[in-house]
C-alpha cells in the first residue's frame, strides 16, 4: 500500500477589475482585485500525475473565479464566498482556500485589504 502525500495545487495572483464595493462609487468606478486559490489534497505516493482527468485543471480554476467577479458585491467577503461555492464544487473532498484582495482600497495609507476562506 503506498504512502500518502499531501498535494497542494495552487492558482496565484490572479488580477481582475471588477467592480465591488461597499460605496457606490467603487463599483462605478471598479478597482483591481488578486484572487489566489489553492487546493490541499491527499495523494498517493505512487501517483504518477500524467493525467489531467485526474487533476483539477488549472483553466477551469482560472474561468470559474474570472466568471463569479464579473457579478458586483457590496462586500468582498460576500464575493470570496461566492468564489470558494465554486471551488468546493469541483472538488467537496478537497480543503480549499480562496484569498480575495482589494488594491488600493479608499481607505488613505491602505494598499491592500484582504479576505481569505479554507475549508
Amino acid at each position: 500500500m503506498g504512502k500518502e502525500l499531501e498535494a497542494t495545487l495552487a492558482v496565484e495572483n490572479l488580477r481582475v477589475k471588477a467592480k465591488h464595493g461597499w460605496y457606490e462609487e467603487e463599483r462605478v468606478i471598479g478597482g483591481m482585485y488578486t484572487i489566489n486559490v489553492r487546493m490541499f489534497h491527499s495523494v498517493r505516493d505512487s501517483e504518477q500525475f500524467d493525467d489531467l482527468s485526474a487533476s483539477i485543471n488549472y483553466e477551469v480554476i482560472y474561468k470559474q473565479v474570472l466568471d463569479v467577479m464579473q457579478n458586483e458585491f457590496h462586500l468582498i467577503e460576500h464575493c470570496c464566498k461566492s468564489i470558494f461555492n465554486r471551488m468546493k464544487s469541483l472538488d467537496q473532498n478537497a480543503i480549499w482556500e480562496v484569498e480575495l484582495i482589494k488594491e488600493e482600497p479608499p481607505l488613505k495609507f491602505v494598499g491592500n485589504t484582504s479576505f481569505t476562506l479554507k475549508g
